[in-house]
């Protein structure tokens, strides 16, 4: 099904194209339109196994590293750019596009290796330059003050909704233009998950986030627009306050009033 255009002019960030996405055989996404703003939080709702977190791992290629994963058609475009082309190398696109996951996932290592790993990863060795990326990412994901005096302790040590920033922190170290997260507040209390949805607000104007969650009182709370999913395909999607308020189609109405499961 495809989306209205974005009320704003500029182009999207992010264009989702007629996309048709399988795992061998067995195709999840059908014929999907999404356009995704720059420096929107936009929110994937919908039923488990309705397609959300495919399309999220399709934007960074994650899902390359599944061997039956496949495009069958469509494109996913960053600035009118095919991610799926030969020409993009995947490794360097999750730079520019972050992803933080369900369960927050430190490496067992200390604090500070977790906050500079992608920089290590991309050849980084000068100390300095570490240490200010650290400092940065850190501070960005409301977590320095925390952690400054902790760096080089083990970031396994920290509790579940530090774990969680400190993934964030991780992921923007590399400064990423987009950060994809998957279900970021599933295995949090609510303390920690007020935590993580205060981050999004106040990194919002920096980041072009992308934000699958079950919790449709989440998604009030952060999403500047909310694409609702059914059975592998884009049911509505609109502003959010339309889309939870003033639904377009029944089925939507349905799943955000509780009548659909």
């Amino acid at each position: 099904m495809t989306a209205e255009a974005p009320a704003t002019s500029a182009p999207p960030i992010i264009s989702v194209e007629r996309f048709n996405y399988a795992y061998g055989d067995h195709q999840v996404l059908f014929n999907v339109d999404l356009p995704i703003r720059s420096e929107d939080v936009t929110a994937f709702i919908g039923p488990s196994g309705c397609g959300k977190s495919t399309l999220l791992r399709s934007i960074n290629r994650i899902n390359d590293l599944v061997d039956s994963a496949r495009v069958v058609s469509g494109t996913i475009k960053v600035d009118g750019v095919d991610l799926y082309t030969p020409e993009v190398d995947p490794i360097a696109l999750r730079r520019q596009i972050g992803m933080v996951f369900q369960k927050y996932n430190p490496f067992p290592r200390s604090i500070f290796e977790n906050a500079v790993y992608g920089l290590r990863v991309a050849g980084v060795k000068d100390k300095a330059e570490l240490m200010d990326a650290a400092e940065r990412s850190l501070k960005a994901a409301a977590l320095w003050d925390e952690v400054k005096d902790r760096l080089h302790e083990l970031a396994t040590g920290l509790s579940g909704g530090q774990q969680q920033r400190l993934c964030i922190a991780r992921a923007i170290a590399l400064q990423p233009r987009i950060l994809l997260m998957d279900e970021p507040c599933a295995a949090l209390d609510p303390i920690a998950t007020a935590r993580i949805e205060e981050l999004i607000h106040q990194l919002r104007d920096r980041y072009t986030f992308v934000i699958v969650t079950h919790n449709m009182e989440q998604a009030k709370r952060i999403a500047d627009r909310t694409a609702f999913f059914y059975k592998g395909e884009i049911v509505e999607v609109g502003e959010t306050l339309d889309l939870f308020t003033r639904p377009k189609n029944k089925l939507t109405e349905d799943y955000v009033t509780g009548r659909l499961a």
